[in-house]
């Protein structure tokens, strides 16, 4: 088994042995934990999402003239997408310091997050362009943001935990892009080692960090925090592991998520209650309320489809290692994940069709009427998860919550793709028709915020074809 050593607080050095590497924080590594049966990982590279095949067989799409209607169109959006034209690729937007969250004592002085944010963005696409394309400027542009920042960039912080945030989100789309551009000629082994150690150090380190000890929550609980900042720490540390070809990273993240971890995040906690749902065709299907339902729907939406990108990584990484049964996690814990995306569905969506989708304010609004009230959709009050009533965690959800009801996030073409032939996906179905062709970062209909940045997007174009 591939061991790579992870240097972590000195907080959590006390949890598992550690290792004889050591920098200001003390020392830690995984070389002691198993929470699965010892299986040898098999790394068939680039494995970003998708697998290797995919990546060839939409590019043989793109070249035989065979795309869909709505794969093209996205083809021809990502390709004029702000993030790959322009300043893109050409002058990286690099800080020392990654700051989200409270400013207070750090270099930067104000939090700057956006920029890494937007530079991920810019990378993945650059990446995913060249591997359906064969275009080298591409990954040339890719692989120019990837190195800057891994030179120049030395830490995610601030004043408070929301650094965490950027930690998993903008963990995962560097790695992911890393993934796609890897196997590039211009990239030297010794930029690309580089960019490995920078993603161990700036972004795994934080990412094990939080899983185990949570920040240290105030309240002393692991359920201080809601669901999705488990879920974006887990993407990261899950797609570094697959970058480095660490086997134990990946099977923390798979033991994590679907039995042992102790966050909001992982399915045992993030399944509040499950239904039986009559769907207009009067077919009888199960729908799982997830554990942000009663926050808001902005947020309940974004876990569910940030919930979906780890199970695609996963499930991409399973494709060449059918024996690793335990990276399924779409079929985890009861389908656990198509539950919950269905509920998810079923409460935002409208009766109208992908025609009628207009955008105010950077915000997706569906064209019709609601497909059930408020009062239709089964809520069962939950909470409080943690002792601190000041906090969200700290007080009960007693209803649904319909706050930013309707806003679409790219992201269910995943979920459809794998569970188009399942029964059980009626409202699946429905809400990546609605939104396709879904789009991703840059798009102009999310918007510029963080929250168009929080899912990988341009599902239909990689999905809708297979």
């Amino acid at each position: 088994m591939k061991k790579t050593i992870l240097s972590i607080g000195l907080a959590v050095a006390a949890l598992l042995p550690t290792s004889c590497q050591k920098n200001d924080y003390g020392t830690i590594d995984l070389s002691g934990y198993q929470p699965e049966p010892e299986v040898t990982l098999n790394y068939v590279h680039p494995c970003a999402l998708y697998t290797k095949a995919d990546f060839e067989r939409v590019k043989a799409a793109i070249t035989a003239g065979t795309l869909s209607k709505e794969s093209k169109e996205e083809f021809e959006n990502l390709k004029q997408n702000r993030y790959v034209i322009g300043d893109y690729g050409v002058t990286p937007h690099v800080h020392e310091q990654i700051v989200r969250g409270d400013p207070t004592g750090t270099k930067e002085g104000v939090q700057n997050y956006g920029d890494a944010m937007k530079d991920a963005a810019s990378a993945y696409q650059f990446g995913l362009l060249y591997l359906i394309t064969g275009n080298e400027e591409y990954a040339r542009k890719g692989v120019t943001i990837l190195n800057a920042w891994a030179k120049g960039c030395k830490e995610v912080t601030a004043n408070d935990n929301n650094f965490y945030l950027a930690a998993g989100c903008q963990g995962f789309t560097f790695a992911l892009a890393g993934e796609e551009l890897r196997g590039w000629s211009g990239w030297s082994e010794t930029e690309f080692t580089e960019f490995k150690n920078w993603m161990l150090n700036v972004f795994a380190d934080k990412n094990y960090k939080f899983l185990q000890l949570h920040g240290n929550s105030t309240c002393g609980s692991p359920k201080h925090y809601m669901s999705n900042w488990d879920l974006v720490n887990l993407c990261s540390y899950l797609q570094i592991g697959i970058l480095c070809e660490d086997d134990e990273i990946v099977n923390y993240v798979a033991d994590y998520f679907t039995k042992t971890g102790t966050g909001l995040g992982s399915l045992p906690n993030i399944v509040q209650k499950t239904y039986d749902f009559t769907c207009p065709d009067g077919t009888v299907e199960k729908v799982a309320q997830a554990q942000e339902s009663g926050r808001d729907q902005g947020h309940a939406t974004m876990a569910i489809v940030v919930a979906g990108q780890l199970a695609q990584a996963a499930w991409a990484l399973y494709q060449d290692n059918p024996e690793a049964k335990y990276l399924d996690f779409f079929s985890s814990n009861d389908n656990a994940l198509l539950h919950m995306a269905e509920y998810s569905a079923l409460a935002n969506l409208k009766d109208g069709k992908h025609e009628d989708l207009t955008v105010v304010d950077g915000q997706v609004i569906q064209g019709g009427n609601w497909l059930y009230a408020e009062s239709q959709i089964p809520f069962t009050p939950v909470g409080k998860w943690c002792s601190n009533s000041s906090h969200e965690a700290g007080k009960m959800q007693n209803t649904f919550s319909g706050l930013y009801r309707g806003q679409m996030r790219p992201g269910y073409e995943i979920y459809w793709n794998h569970y188009k032939n399942t029964a059980g996906s009626y409202f699946i179905k429905r809400y990546a028709e609605v939104l396709r062709p879904e789009g991703g970062s840059g798009d102009e209909r999310y918007g510029q915020n963080s929250g168009a940045f929080d899912q990988i997007g341009w599902g239909t174009l990689m999905l809708y074809n297979k």
